[in-house]
């Protein structure tokens, strides 16, 4: 072969590389969700450093009216504590707290990785060593309309992701923004626990729940982080005689 023929046949060869490469997809299928390079957190004192040092955070544009999504887009963040074990990763959890985050706080997400990762019990080191534990900012819930607005959120970022389904955790307010995604996308919750929800709030019918209630009593607490524990990681139910179980009667 000549040297120009040689010349020639690399330069196709390298064309058509460029070519397929540019067609060929993404080895990482690129988001919407755009993920900050520093998460800006202001109070870490008290929090694991270890589960800061997994922690991302990110900004996804959602439709301020997902029936019109003409109407402009809002903002959002997600802070996702990634999973101790990420080769053996098994799913995430979206949590959620009821109360609306002080300034000064921390992300309610690293608080509860930071209380996870101190509880040394089977189930918890499973939840924090295969699971991504996730917050979503939400709407004000007290809006009209927002907790629908709010479960359409959590389903297109939860679909951003690309997790088939979803483990939810979510307490007082946060209890109906639960119940309200389960009963749109109940095949994609894999399991639930609402705490205290208020009476008489509409509960997602066949989705995998526990409904829990934290009691005045001293060591109430114990009971529930025993079974939130149990639940979410491998959907164990406690008995109708635990004490912070949730079956309608509140005090």
């Amino acid at each position: 072969m000549t040297p120009s023929v040689l010349v020639k046949s690399l330069v196709c060869i390298s064309c058509w590389l460029i070519a397929h490469a540019a067609r060929a997809e993404p080895l990482i299928a690129p988001t919407a969700i755009d993920w900050l390079l520093d998460c800006p957190l202001t109070a870490t004192a008290r929090l694991d450093p270890e589960v800061v040092g997994r922690t991302q955070c990110g900004l996804v544009s959602v439709p301020r009216d997902h029936a019109a999504p003409g109407r402009g887009r809002i903002r959002l963040s997600v802070t996702r504590v990634g999973a101790r074990q990420p080769l053996n990763r098994e799913g995430v959890v979206f949590i959620q707290a009821g109360e609306p985050p002080q300034p000064a706080n921390a992300p309610f997400v690293l608080q509860v990785a930071s209380r996870w990762e101190s509880l040394a019990t089977r189930a918890y080191r499973t939840l924090v060593d295969r699971y991504d534990v996730i917050e979503l900012s939400t709407r004000d819930l007290r809006q009209p309309n927002a907790v629908e607005q709010a479960a359409l959120d959590m389903e297109y970022v939860r679909g951003q992701l690309g997790e088939a389904r979803l483990h939810y955790l979510g307490s007082a307010a946060a209890t109906r923004l639960g119940s309200r995604y389960g009963t749109l996308f109940p095949e994609r919750i894999a399991r639930m626990v609402l705490i205290n929800a208020e009476p008489g709030d509409p509960i997602a019918a066949g989705v995998e729940q526990l409904l829990l209630k934290e009691s005045r009593h001293s060591g109430a607490d114990g009971c529930v982080s025993r079974w939130l524990g149990d639940f979410l990681a491998y959907g164990k139910q406690p008995p109708a005689s635990a004490r912070c179980l949730d079956l309608g009667a509140w005090e």
